[in-house]
């Protein structure tokens, strides 16, 4: 089919969820595309932070 992999995903979670009535009142929405590009910055920023203090991390516990 044309649905990709995080569809199917998020639908068979969402799916199994209703069934056992773990949480029946949630329901996934699509984000706008200011708020998907918000996501992204966030993910970039937080990643790149992340990355950058594992990197001085490391190299600290290498030198020290």
């Amino acid at each position: 089919s044309g649905r990709g992999y995080w569809q199917e995903l998020i639908e068979s979670i969402v799916w199994a969820h209703n069934k056992l009535k773990v949480a029946p009142a949630i329901q996934p929405r699509a984000l706008s595309i200011t708020q998907g590009r918000a996501v992204g910055v966030a993910h970039y920023l937080l990643g790149g932070i992340a990355t950058t203090w594992s990197f001085f991390l490391a190299r600290i516990i290498a030198v020290g």
